[in-house]
Formats: C-alpha cells, sequence, structure tokens
C-alpha cells in the first residue's frame, strides 16, 4: 500500500522526537519537501497525495540520518547565506547566519570607497560562502579564496559557479598564508578561521562534533592560536591601511583584540550579533616603511 505525503511527514516527525531532533514536525516537513521537490502549498494541501514506494524509502533514510544526528544541510546539500543557496558537504563548515555580519562590514567599507577593483582575501574559504558572496555583491572584486582541504575548494568552486563568479573568485590550495604571493596587496582579508578551543571540543553538540570537519572548528588548545597565526603574517599582504575582518568565538574578542594591539594592529570595530555576542572583529595596519616608522592612514610618512 502506498505511503501519502501526510502519513510520510508524520512518520518521519516520530521517528525525529524520538531522536531528540527539535522541531520533528517542522523538519520532516522540509526533508519531504525538498528531497521530492514538493513546494509547501501542494503539500499542506494535499497531504492525500501518494508518494511513490522508492521515494518513500529516500526519505527515510534521510529521517534516519537526521534522527542520528547528522545535520539536516548535509542531508539535503545545501544552505540559504546572504540570500543564496550554496552546496555543502561534510568537508565543508555549514555556513551559519551570524557569518553573514563579515559580508555586512565587508560591504559597509567597501561601498562607501568606491575603487576601480577590489582585491579581497577570503582565508579559510569552506564552501567559499564568504569569497562567493562578497563577488557577487561588488562587481569590481577579485577574490583570492584559500583553504587547505581540495575537497573545500571543490565545494568552493561549484558554488562560484553557480553564482557566476568563477572568473572573478581565485582559488588557492593553502596553508594559510603559505602559498600566497604577497603583491599585489590586499585591500581587506576576511576570515572565519577554526576558533574552538580543544578542551570545549567534545562538549559540541553532536550535530557539529560528529559531522562537521574538525580541521574547520578547533583552533588550537586555547582556540585563538590561529588568529594570532594570521595577524603576526598578514601585514605584508595588505595595502597601506588595509582591514582585516574575522569572526571571533564566544568571549574571545577581548582576547583576539589584545593579540592583534600587540602586533601593531588598531581595533577599529567589534561588531554583535543578534544576541548580543561579540562576533567580528575588524582591524586595521598602519603603512610601513623600509625604516620600519609607521604611519596611520591620513597622517602621512613623518619618517
Amino acid at each position: 500500500m502506498s505511503t501519502t505525503f501526510g502519513e510520510l511527514v508524520k512518520e518521519g516527525a516520530r521517528l525525529l522526537a524520538d531522536g531528540g531532533v527539535d522541531e520533528p514536525y517542522r523538519t520532516a516537513g522540509r526533508l519531504v519537501r525538498e528531497l521530492l521537490n514538493v513546494d509547501a502549498v501542494t503539500l499542506a494541501a494535499h497531504p492525500e497525495r501518494a508518494v511513490s514506494d522508492a521515494d518513500a524509502e529516500l526519505v527515510r533514510r534521510a529521517f534516519r540520518r537526521r534522527a542520528d544526528g547528522e545535520p539536516l544541510q548535509y542531508i539535503t546539500g545545501w544552505q540559504n547565506f546572504y540570500g543564496r543557496d550554496f552546496q555543502v558537504t561534510r568537508d565543508v563548515l555549514i555556513p551559519r547566519p551570524e557569518t553573514e555580519l563579515l559580508v555586512e562590514v565587508s560591504l559597509e567599507h567597501i561601498r562607501t570607497r568606491p575603487q576601480p577593483v577590489w582585491r579581497l582575501l577570503d582565508l579559510g574559504t569552506g564552501s567559499g560562502c564568504l569569497a562567493v558572496t562578497l563577488a557577487a555583491e561588488i562587481p569590481t572584486a577579485q577574490v583570492v579564496a584559500v583553504d587547505i582541504s581540495p575537497a573545500a575548494l571543490a565545494v568552493a568552486a561549484a558554488n562560484a559557479q553557480r553564482h557566476g563568479v568563477a572568473e572573478r573568485v581565485r582559488l588557492v590550495e593553502s596553508h594559510w598564508l603559505d602559498a600566497v604571493p604577497t603583491t599585489p596587496p590586499f585591500d581587506l582579508v576576511v576570515s572565519n578561521p577554526p576558533y574552538v578551543a580543544q578542551t570545549d571540543w567534545p562538549a559540541l553538540q553532536r550535530e557539529v562534533r560528529d559531522h562537521e570537519p574538525y580541521v574547520a572548528l578547533v583552533g588550537g588548545e586555547q582556540g585563538t592560536e590561529v588568529y594570532a597565526h594570521l595577524l603576526a603574517a598578514l601585514p605584508p599582504y595588505l595595502v597601506a591601511g588595509g582591514k582585516f575582518a574575522c569572526e571571533v568565538g564566544f568571549e574571545q574578542a577581548a582576547r583576539v583584540c589584545a593579540v592583534g594591539e600587540a602586533a601593531g594592529w588598531w581595533v577599529e570595530r567589534v561588531i554583535h550579533d543578534l544576541q548580543g555576542i561579540a562576533r567580528t572583529v575588524v582591524f586595521t595596519f598602519p603603512q610601513v616603511f623600509s625604516d620600519n616608522h609607521r604611519t596611520w592612514p591620513g597622517q602621512g610618512n613623518e619618517g
């Protein structure tokens, strides 16, 4: 006997509830819609519509995966970020809404300072959500997107192609800056680096800990080691007064700001997310001359 849309959603909701999944009915409905390419109106208006055995089994497998803790985005293969759908696999971190703050602050900076070309660098690009979004939003942007993982770069390449910016997003396999040339310099660097402390990793939600890539999550024993590395290494890669905007973890902003200031950066802004958490830090680096004297943008060289 065939299963119907309504029966399949109810079956999935029970399984997901037993697995401890939040909003089980809503999640079951989303899986049915996305995997069977059914819109929400049709699903709600025609719960009696029959589902083939093959399609029902496809959806049931997805229910079981989600009940076992696998994130919904890995099951459907997509996540929305800044109004665009991005392909995601278990090789990349799932884009988060809070990371859109990096896009917002970057666009604010770029749109108030028109110039013929903007050279941008995205360190640890993963799915390419930052690099691709910035390239799509800023037609004059030329973006270099770096990741150590060839599999992640393949996902980023697919997303760049999907959103029509592949010609302006250059993908580089590199451990941070190792394979990135210092010339021509960049106007703006963005990064959502690994920032989970090693000791915090076991306590992460199972969806994160057991399924998202460890290398994209854990930033060392303290969680801030990557920031120290990047803040020390980045100055030669930037134009005078160039900026570095990065996402930080819970209660990390003060430590990351202190690391940056010790390395000679100015902390320009600390931006909070909707929960009031300091989530994004924007640094500016002074102009550096061969005599090692520094001037801040607008001061000129006082030698």
